[in-house]
């Protein structure tokens, strides 16, 4: 994907210490993080494969794994946790992968508008749209924390930030193929129905 291409290339250490420095969250504003709290609350399988889906989206936006892979990886999560409540462990470190890689997710693109790569629609000032951008991030890294703090739904959280990459790279609006997360819900209920039939991908 262009996005990946366009930004890996900046990131490295810069990337890293804007994560830590340039982007400030105190942990007052953000609450614990998973790891600081006691094991989270059990899921039903349906949210639990939700996160777990998300988690994957977000990998396929980085070219980590193929987009087309996405369906049978549900599936076969789904049946490695038995069709059944995932236990409190597997949901734990799920929950630090989720926040770990969403928040390099939205940090990456922060750091595509500060560091001037980002190509947005010309209807506006290039640092209107910045400045607006980089607000809305920061606001969505906090959701992203409070969702996976309290066992909410980090998927808006996911919506935005891809509709922000659109932004970044020219789209008013994302093209209907843009990427991966409008496709989210469907393909849930699209593994879930098969698993509840016994019948495979």
């Amino acid at each position: 994907m262009r996005f990946a291409s366009r930004l890996l290339p900046l990131a490295g250490a810069l990337l890293l210490s804007l994560s830590v420095a340039a982007l400030p969250l105190q942990a007052a504003d953000l609450g614990p993080t998973p790891s600081e709290q006691v094991a989270p609350a059990a899921l039903p399988l349906r949210e639990a494969l939700s996160r777990y889906l998300s988690l994957e989206m977000i990998r396929a936006t980085f070219d980590v794994v193929p987009r087309e892979e996405l369906g049978a990886a549900l599936e076969e999560q789904a049946l490695r946790w038995g069709k059944a409540t995932p236990p409190a462990e597997a949901l734990a470190e799920l929950d630090q992968q989720l926040l770990s890689e969403a928040s390099y997710y939205l940090v990456s693109l922060s750091y595509l508008v500060q560091v001037g790569g980002a190509a947005f629609p010309a209807d506006r000032a290039e640092m209107v749209y910045a400045n607006d951008t980089i607000s809305k991030l920061d606001d969505l890294r906090r959701q992203l924390f409070e969702a996976i703090e309290t066992g909410g739904d980090v998927l808006p959280v996911l919506v935005e930030a891809e509709r922000i990459r659109a932004l970044t790279e020219g789209h008013a609006s994302a093209p209907d193929d843009f990427g991966v997360f409008a496709e989210h819900d469907a393909l849930l209920d699209r593994v879930l129905n098969k698993l509840k039939r016994g019948t495979p991908t």
